[in-house]
């Protein structure tokens, strides 16, 4: 009877020991996932999404990007046969970067941050740095940054550039009045969200063949 006893309390102690086994497996596996949880870990950076140059005219330095809209590709291509003729018609050639630079400028869904202004390549190299400080400071003060491609912002996209006039004019560029052209547009959007309508911008030579734009007025009565 003994015997039989001290089995009874060999199997007991056994199976205590089982259980305990099974609820200290149980603490350190809960232990371990907590800390797997808490513990900090480095995030994965994400890579910016590349962007590809579609295509250049390397006689001007102009170029066009994939994020370009639409619209601006149909230009780009008006660009280069203007361009691409012997002679080139000058006032075709500043009348359609006038147009150009508009789009660009207001089409902000195409731009990676408020620091990609639009239409720097037509800005007129003395005057460039301090037109881009106040698109940054004004136009785009509200762009959020699309580096990674996963803005989530209504922004304006021209649908439309009318062409008013073309006019020969005069601009003071420093200390010296410089021949230039007056082009004066109307502006249309995919959607209207108060953006500008209108707009003046002079056009005066700068490095070697190029025509750029040295003043810009959301206006169709500008002062300069």
């Amino acid at each position: 009877m003994a015997r039989k006893v001290k089995t009874e309390q060999v199997k007991k102690k056994s199976r205590f020991k089982i259980i305990m086994i099974i609820l200290i497996i149980i603490l350190l596996a809960g232990i371990a996932f907590l800390g797997y949880k808490l513990w900090p870990r480095e995030e994965k950076t994400k890579e910016p999404a590349p962007v590809k140059i579609l295509d250049s005219i390397d006689d001007y330095g102009y170029s066009l990007s994939e994020r370009d809209s639409k619209y601006y590709k149909s230009e780009y291509e008006n660009l280069k046969k203007i361009l691409n003729a012997n002679p080139v018609d000058e006032n075709a050639y500043v009348t359609q970067i006038a147009k150009m630079f508009t789009i660009d400028l207001y089409t902000l869904s195409t731009k990676v941050n408020k620091y990609d202004v639009g239409g720097m390549e037509f800005f007129h190299s003395k005057k460039r740095d301090m037109f881009e400080q106040k698109v940054i400071d004004t136009l785009y003060s509200t762009l959020l940054d699309d580096t990674y491609g996963d803005r989530k912002q209504e922004l304006p996209e021209v649908s439309n550039v009318e062409v008013i006039s073309t006019t020969k004019t005069t601009y003071k560029l420093g200390e010296t009045s410089t021949e230039g052209y007056l082009v004066k547009l109307n502006i249309t959007y995919v959607k209207d969200m108060g953006y500008d309508k209108e707009a003046s911008i002079v056009l005066c030579k700068d490095e070697g063949k190029k025509w750029n734009v040295v003043d810009f007025q959301p206006t169709l009565n500008p002062k300069y």
